[in-house]
């Protein structure tokens, strides 16, 4: 207890000085400009037509992180759909991967079709058999770069998606839908 009071003394006496001015400072003689004042007017128009992201930065983050430059977009429902696809792509790979890693274990195996047990000693007949064949461990390949090219192709289309949103923000599009006894109608109304 004793101990922590000087030190808590010392502390103090360190930072105090810091916000003091010193004697070697001066005003900046520059002179700001006047900064017009914002109105709730101008800042609704400002923040209605145009977007919170460039688009650029839109497709950056969304090609980096997949739904995340939507989920800036205020679109959330397609930003989920690509972040989803982007965790099920990975969870394939990796299986796709295990899937892999055993073929090419177990291609060098061989089993035999038949035995004939006679007394003490085995008698291996017939053929050997291996199923993770050759060409299983390059159906096994192809998999895994099936799977990293949908992981590609999502961060790309969720980049373009986001720019795409990015460039028309400001177009005021109504989407409905709505059925009939003929079969859905989808309906979708911009005003101008």
């Amino acid at each position: 207890m004793f101990r922590l009071i000087p030190c808590a003394l010392l502390a103090m006496t360190l930072v105090a000085p810091i916000g003091a001015p010193l004697s070697a400072q001066q005003r900046d003689s520059v002179i700001a400009k006047p900064v017009p004042p914002v109105t709730n007017a101008s800042l609704l128009q400002r923040s209605r037509f145009s977007p919170p992201l460039t688009p650029k930065r839109a497709f950056l983050f969304s090609a980096l992180l997949p739904g995340y430059g939507q989920s800036r977009l205020d679109r959330g429902t397609s930003g989920a759909l690509f972040a989803s696809v982007e965790l099920a792509a990975f969870v394939m790979v990796r299986r796709s991967q295990m899937d892999l890693r055993e073929a090419r274990r177990y291609q060098i195996d061989t089993l035999p079709d038949q035995y004939l047990v006679a007394g003490d000693s085995v008698i291996r007949n017939g053929r050997f058999t291996n199923r993770f064949t050759r060409d299983l461990v390059g159906t096994r390949r192809l998999h895994v770069e099936d799977w990293l090219a949908v992981v590609a192709f999502n961060h790309l289309f969720a980049g373009a998606d986001a720019f795409v949103s990015a460039q028309l923000w400001d177009v005021p599009v109504e989407l409905s839908a709505f059925p009939r006894p003929s079969g859905a109608v989808f309906m979708a109304t911009i005003r101008y």
